[in-house]
């Protein structure tokens, strides 16, 4: 999660539709990672029907653009 704004707290809304009734809840609940999928278990508050909401996990590779972590420590000097 990334932070934009001076927040000091990721700040995080979806909104999932239940498969029963298809009521729209809103859900400020961090996913869970499992087995390297998002997921989050929801209850309908209209028909409470429980259901789990899974979404992908975006695939990183690595940083190839960008500022190079600094050296610990510099042996030139020396």
């Amino acid at each position: 999660m990334t932070q934009t704004g001076p927040h000091t707290w990721d700040i995080v809304v979806d909104y999932c539709r239940c498969p029963s009734c298809g009521f729209i809840i809103e859900n400020r609940e961090k996913p869970v990672n499992r087995s390297g999928l998002y997921q989050k278990d929801l209850i309908c508050p209209r028909c409470q029907t429980a259901f789990t909401v899974t979404r992908g996990k975006k695939p990183t590779f690595g940083p190839f653009f960008g500022d190079p972590q600094p050296v610990e420590w510099d042996w030139s000097n020396e």
